[in-house]
């Protein structure tokens, strides 16, 4: 499964590449990184799977087996060799063994197996060891340590096995399913079709334009014909002082509220946030948001007015001329010094300012990393205060020349 699923990942990061070469991918960043974070840890799963290949060990049920059916001998070390993989600091080796099986002449074979470092030594040229055939059918041992009672005597015990030549090797076909190595036989063309498969996940979310250019299509063209695509499909982009959405914006907040009667609007870039009575003329207020297109309630807003005084609070958001907050906005660098007015506030109330003859009055906010500054302008749009700011700014001149 894990070689399976490393084919369809280096599809995957194929198509990436292939697609970020022909320039049809936005994604490349994203797209490289998962493949490449997922297929590195499965490539050195599976190179040490592949190292394990062949190793044998032996389950106690196993061992039992052999015991009954003869099948545990003694063997003798020819060769003992480190194949450069190791788990928990302990070397995998490979190990080659005459066994003197008490079933059939001797013969030569080869295991692998996890060698602990105090045994090592015991495991060289000449040395006696007790295995177990694992299938009475099959060369394949297991080295026993420990061994079965009584095997080890006769393993110190021995005269013979130690003495004996190097045999033939016996030479067994896989076992059904497994390769030479042991590893699960999965058919080349599996392989294939799994890797297809990544690289059409990939490649799936620009179907169209990668079919255009297998079927000849020259590859500027389908690069306009894709931001074409791109552009028409991209999410409408909200500005809440833009004159046209600026009453939209309100409009939407009306049909949600219920009434036109509002005590706030709090406008920003690109949301804004309002309070308005639970139903008109109750006594409780809601707060009523819109974001992304849309207008919501989102139940009792956290200070409830006094009902006594909520009359002089409210104001009819359809008597205010709404097209002076995007001019009203744009001059706020100017006045403020502020160079970038992407973080304006503007807030929509009746009227507090000394200096504001009208009922409704716009108290727009503006800072940066050094500064803030606030501006009121009335009804008309008249900019009638102004304080905080860049020191060489007018509205720090205002505040000067006026007393803070």
């Amino acid at each position: 499964m894990i070689r399976l699923l490393l084919s369809a990942v280096i599809g995957f990061f194929v198509a990436s590449v292939a697609l970020r070469v022909a320039g049809l991918d936005d994604g490349w960043e994203w797209a490289f990184g998962a493949s490449l974070g997922i297929m590195v840890p499965l490539m050195v799963i599976t190179s040490i799977g592949r190292s394990f290949a062949g190793s044998r060990s032996a389950r106690p049920q196993d061992v039992e087996a052999a015991l009954r059916e003869n099948r545990v001998s003694l063997a003798k070390v020819l060769e003992t060799r480190a194949t450069g993989t190791s788990i928990n600091d302990q070397p995998l080796c490979e190990i080659r063994l005459v066994v003197a099986s008490r079933t059939r002449p001797a013969y030569t074979t080869t295991t692998r197996t996890v060698v602990n470092l105090g045994r090592l030594p015991g495991l060289q040229r000449g040395a006696v060891v007790v295995v177990a055939q694992l299938d009475a059918e099959r060369p394949d041992v297991a080295l026993l340590d420990p061994p079965p009672a009584g095997w080890q005597e006769i393993a110190d015990r021995d005269t013979h096995v130690g003495g004996l030549p190097e045999a033939p090797v016996w030479e067994a076909p896989p076992a059904p399913g497994r390769d030479r190595r042991g590893l699960l036989r999965i058919p080349a063309v599996l392989f294939l079709v799994v890797a297809l498969v990544g690289f059409g996940a990939r490649v799936w979310p620009v179907r169209d334009a990668a079919l255009d250019l297998v079927q000849g299509t020259p590859l500027e063209e389908v690069r306009a014909e894709a931001q074409e695509v791109v552009e028409t499909e991209a999410p409408p982009v909200y500005d809440v002082f833009v004159a046209a959405q600026t009453r939209q914006v309100v409009d939407d907040l009306v049909a949600v509220a219920g009434g036109t009667q509002f005590t706030e609007l709090a406008m920003y870039r690109e949301y804004v946030v309002s309070e308005a009575p639970t139903t008109p003329g109750a006594p409780t207020t809601d707060q009523y948001n819109w974001r992304d297109g849309k207008a919501t309630r989102e139940g009792a807003a956290t200070i409830q007015p006094d009902p006594a005084e909520l009359p002089d609070e409210l104001f009819d958001v359809t008597t205010v001329d709404w097209s002076l907050v995007e001019p009203l906005v744009a001059q706020l660098p100017e006045l403020t010094g502020i160079a970038d007015p992407q973080g304006a506030g503007v807030l929509v109330r009746r009227a507090t300012d000394v200096n504001v003859t009208t009922p409704v009055e716009f108290h727009l906010s503006l800072s940066d990393d050094y500064y803030d500054a606030y501006l009121t302008a009335d009804a008309t749009g008249a900019v009638v205060s102004m304080h905080g700011g860049h020191p060489d700014s007018p509205s720090a001149a205002w505040e000067a020349a006026h007393g803070g």
